[in-house]
């Protein structure tokens, strides 16, 4: 089966391999599993305002402070003649991921503003879309991330070949009711309604856009683990004379509530000295945040890892004791998984997306925003970890998480998509839900 995969950010682009990783572990199984995969990977980087201000600074001899001061004049109008005209003389392809990967760099029309920019990047798609089917022909079924704007672009490529899609929503804009614009949300609506099969990433997030959209078809496709860290050979630490180690993992972000999670370490620390505390991430809040734990007194015990490349990752989850995740927000929590998988017992918050797989043999789920609950369930977790088995909470991960789990659900819904396949979505979800380790 030929599957064209289409995520609304950059698919690893070479300035940051972070962004788009998701999307890659999943092209990466279907690859391994059969398919045929190919993916288009779209940016913008020049808007209509950017150019025709530095067009009117190099007029007045000026600097514009834009990336249009490294072009002259003639440069500017042939760049933006060819980004509206010719979009193709922007693309390139990079095989270096196993796939082909058709990357163009697309045109904003109007200012740059968050969720609306959607014109220019669908024009780009369409244009990247027309050059890949010359070379590979047309796929059987899109994969589309997030209807903004992958979704958009799929629709379009529905209307124009006929080509069914799935799509699997990620977003957390519509927790945070980001999106207020009744035009837009129609838009959005629109993209799912068109959708063969439309999915979300765990069931309270699938409940929330139902609701939202007053729909009942959106179903559950979760997130897959890396499949190198799944099959990589795993070996517990040993731990001797060392502090009792919470680690967080997250954007240094308002949504992930960090000071919520120091002021329920400092709880579990005035009652036990012998804890610490790691949080790895970077964020807007990073100078804050260390400013906060000199003012608690915390800087003995509670330890900044910074950004973390992957091996960083699992190196310090592996040597942790529970990992706690703190957050306003989430539609999952892939790196939740990715502790479950090393064998550690979980605290998350009700934010949306975690509480649905984490059962009390896996660890705890408490309230978001509540330091009490999150300070007794640290204590908890310390008095009660030799009863949670890091090999049973590893083969729960795997079997709910894992390729194989997730190539049957995923391929189930592509023939739905195409029409191989009668079953009901619904009717399916419930043989799903009978493979679960848990209940």
């Amino acid at each position: 089966m030929h599957v064209l995969i289409i995520p609304s950010e950059e698919f690893l682009p070479p300035s940051n391999p972070m962004v788009g990783i998701f999307q890659y572990h999943q092209a990466k199984i279907l690859k391994q599993g059969g398919y045929q995969v190919g993916v288009l990977s779209i940016t913008q980087s020049f808007s209509v305002p950017m150019l025709l201000k530095g067009i009117a600074k190099k007029i007045s001899f000026q600097k514009s402070g834009n990336t249009t001061d490294a072009y002259s004049f003639g440069q500017l109008f042939k760049l933006g003649y060819n980004k509206m005209f010719q979009p193709e003389h922007f693309l390139t392809v990079d095989n270096s991921l196993g796939m082909p990967v058709f990357r163009i760099d697309g045109f904003y029309y109007k200012p740059p503003v968050a969720n609306y920019n959607y014109y220019g990047w669908v024009k780009a798609g369409m244009s990247a879309f027309e050059q890949y089917i010359k070379v590979y022909g047309k796929p059987e079924v899109i994969h589309a991330h997030n209807a903004i704007y992958a979704g958009m672009l799929a629709k379009k490529l529905k209307e124009k070949f006929q080509i069914p899609f799935v799509l699997t929503e990620h977003s957390t804009a519509f927790a945070r009711n980001e999106i207020t614009d009744k035009k837009l949300l129609e838009k959005i609506k629109g993209v799912y309604e068109k959708g063969a099969v439309v999915t979300a990433v765990s069931e309270p997030f699938c409940n929330l856009l139902n609701k939202t959209f007053g729909f009942k078809k959106f179903q559950i496709l979760h997130n897959v683990l890396d499949q190198e860290l799944e099959q990589k050979i795993w070996n517990p630490t040993t731990k001797k004379d060392k502090p009792f180690t919470f680690i967080n993992i997250a954007e240094l972000h308002p949504k992930k509530d960090h000071v919520t999670l120091i002021k329920a370490f400092k709880q579990v620390y005035n009652r036990n000295k012998n804890v610490q505390l790691l949080i790895g991430g970077e964020g807007e809040l990073s100078n804050e945040l260390r400013a906060f734990v000199v003012r608690e007194g915390l800087q003995q015990s509670v330890h900044f890892l910074g950004a973390l490349n992957r091996r960083e990752v699992s190196a310090y989850l592996l040597d942790a004791d529970c990992f706690v995740l703190s957050s306003k927000y989430e539609t999952f929590g892939v790196v939740v998984i990715e502790a479950m998988l090393f064998g550690k017992p979980v605290i998350v918050t009700n934010c949306g997306g975690p509480e649905s797989f984490v059962t009390p043999s896996l660890g705890i789920v408490i309230e978001k925003e509540n330091m009490e609950k999150m300070a007794d369930a640290m204590s908890l977790i310390i008095k009660n970890i030799n009863n949670y088995r890091s090999d049973a909470i590893r083969k729960l991960c795997i079997d709910q998480f894992g390729h194989e789990n997730f190539l049957q659900n995923v391929g189930t819904y592509y023939k739905q998509a195409m029409g191989l396949d009668t079953r009901s979505i619904n009717k399916n979800q419930k043989i799903n839900e009978g493979q679960k380790v848990y209940s």
